[in-house]
């Protein structure tokens, strides 16, 4: 789980075939149960290109991901890119391994 800092640490994250974005924060009881829910997909797959933005510590960069993305800011919450291109995204209790494994099984297209 790779932390990104800086908005030209996510341009460079998300601009591959394919990323996964996951907004935490540490002061959120439904963040910890998503993140619960980040470690065991990382368990499984490991080679993931996973990355974390901790929206309590970089809201600036969270601020960045919601008006480069248009996608209205959550926490917690996780944005499947491909090539650049947000392809699907959820928040909050809808997190999971499960749903994450088949939209990467599914392309997410």
């Amino acid at each position: 789980m790779k932390q990104l800092n800086t908005s030209q640490e996510v341009d460079s994250a998300i601009s591959g075939e394919t990323a996964i974005l996951y907004k935490h924060s540490t002061r959120c009881p439904i963040s910890a149960a998503a993140h619960k829910e980040m470690e065991q997909f990382l368990e499984r797959n490991p080679d993931a290109p996973f990355y974390m933005v901790d929206v309590n510590d970089s809201a600036d960069v969270s601020g960045y991901i919601e008006q480069t993305t248009g996608i209205e800011h959550q926490s917690p919450q996780l944005i499947l890119f491909r090539n650049g291109i947000p392809k699907w995204n959820t928040a909050r209790f809808d997190i999971s391994a499960e749903a994450l494994e088949e939209q990467l099984s599914a392309g997410a297209s």
